[in-house]
């Protein structure tokens, strides 16, 4: 499976940007069994955060380079209806942690859910987070499934859908005032034009903290696409060789190595991979 992906993908033009990927650590953490998203702290090097998809509660698991469980952190009276990703930024010298509650697979609710918390201090135990910010969402057309979430150092709540036909929509939220409820813009769709169809259903992204490149994941294959010049889902990506996964759905850039990408799937122990990319 995977080599047909890759010589599809070859066929096309696309030429591969990464090395060789490698198994970063296995999770201590037990109760991580369906990683869905994956975020670099912005706080410390070294750390890092995943939550599970649906059917877990509200949490956020902690962990390092060595997977060591770093805490277990509670949104107090969150819902986590599908928690699909999560990103990290840091907004004013403060950092962040974003949760997209944005998965939709029966294409049927009115509003989807991002929450934001300060990026709390990892440290082994449970913990309760009693204060967030909650942001509802709304798209400018009708529902769509989605598992990929991306926020841009100007705090822009990018989110990228998961489409069954045709090629995944772009659409953003700025927030730049103090409101708590958005109707998103469509920017437009991602450009993916010789993708085979497995390799069109995103299921994560991520945005690197100079906000100079995205990546954007499907269950075999990542693409990278350049922001310098903006809109940069208008772009043709180069191809990222990721590890054949489970189910692979976290990506994230690494906020203090910038020429790495780290990923994770479902699986218990859960598995984190590190990628290095291959930038001029």
């Amino acid at each position: 499976m995977m080599i047909s992906v890759f010589c599809c993908l070859f066929a096309f033009g696309l030429t591969p940007s990464s090395g060789q990927s490698s198994l970063l650590c296995e999770l201590e953490n037990s109760h991580v069994t369906e990683s869905s998203g994956v975020a670099a702290s912005h706080r410390m090097r070294g750390i890092y955060w995943t939550h599970n998809d649906s059917g877990d509660g509200p949490n956020l698991y902690a962990f390092d380079e060595n997977g060591k469980d770093l805490g277990t952190y509670t949104l107090q009276n969150a819902k986590a209806i599908d928690w699909e990703d999560m990103a990290s930024a840091k907004i004013g010298g403060v950092p962040y942690l974003y949760i997209a509650d944005v998965g939709d697979n029966a294409r049927i609710r009115k509003e989807i859910v991002v929450y934001r918390v300060r990026e709390p201090e990892a440290k082994p135990g449970i913990h309760t987070i009693r204060e967030f910010d909650t942001y509802t969402l709304k798209y400018p057309d009708e529902a769509h499934d989605c598992e990929a979430l991306i926020v841009s150092p100007k705090e822009e709540l990018i989110l990228i859908t998961k489409e069954r036909a045709g090629q995944p929509g772009v659409y953003m939220a700025s927030l730049k005032d103090s409101k708590h409820s958005y109707t998103l813009e469509k920017l437009g769709e991602l450009k993916m034009d010789n993708a085979v169809r497995a390799n069109r259903l995103v299921t994560g992204a991520d945005m690197s903290p100079d906000g100079q490149f995205v990546v954007v994941r499907t269950y075999f294959v990542a693409y990278l696409y350049d922001n310098s010049k903006g809109r940069w889902f208008e772009k043709a990506p180069r191809l990222l060789r990721i590890p054949f996964e489970r189910q692979g759905e976290g990506i994230c850039f690494d906020v203090f190595n910038k020429k790495r990408l780290l990923t994770t799937s479902e699986g218990k122990p859960c598995r984190v991979s590190v990628i290095p990319l291959l930038l001029k």
